[in-house]
């Protein structure tokens, strides 16, 4: 055992029910003797000390006093007005939040969407520059662009997208 054992454990020792490594290392460890010493001693105190018995009359008003409390309806609490108007005001509070209206509140398309759609042909767009954008780009349709992008390239077209869709509504 390489730590000292805990006061709990070294009582254990004493009474006898502790187990055999924690009462080898009480045995062979002068630190622990010394503490096991100390709870001797406060167990002999405490034995020897002379408590008197409380009267009669305690114990019969001490069981009055339980039964009282226990037949007694709770005590209305001083906070109990506060709780209602509070509710109140957070569930106010939160409805408003929830209907304001959101700028994001334009659903991002699935990554399914972008996958399924069709591959469009280059050279069928229109003109040479079109034919180059495979040449440009490096990827042959939608999903295959946008599955390489990082965090920060995603949120960045996301928000292109956005705007380029509110430019449509408001025309």
């Amino acid at each position: 055992m390489r730590d000292h054992p805990g006061d709990d454990v070294l009582l254990d020792v004493l009474e006898g029910a502790a187990s055999v490594d924690a009462t080898r290392h009480a045995g062979e460890c002068a630190e622990c003797a010394r503490r096991m010493a100390d709870v001797r001693g406060g167990l002999s105190m405490a034995a020897g000390a002379d408590a008197p018995e409380p009267s009669p009359l305690f114990w019969d008003a001490f069981r009055g006093r339980v039964a009282a409390a226990i037949e007694a309806p709770p005590a209305r609490r001083r906070y109990s007005g506060f709780l209602l108007p509070a509710f109140l005001a957070t569930a106010a509070t939160v409805a408003v939040i929830a209907f304001l209206p959101n700028e994001a509140s334009v659903p991002a398309p699935s990554p399914s969407a972008w996958a399924s759609a069709p591959a469009a042909d280059p050279a069928a767009i229109e003109g040479p520059a079109a034919a180059s954008a495979e040449e440009m780009v490096g990827c042959r349709d939608v999903a295959e662009c946008v599955a390489d992008l990082s965090d920060d390239e995603s949120r960045a077209f996301a928000e292109a997208l956005r705007a380029e869709l509110r430019t449509k509504e408001s025309l």
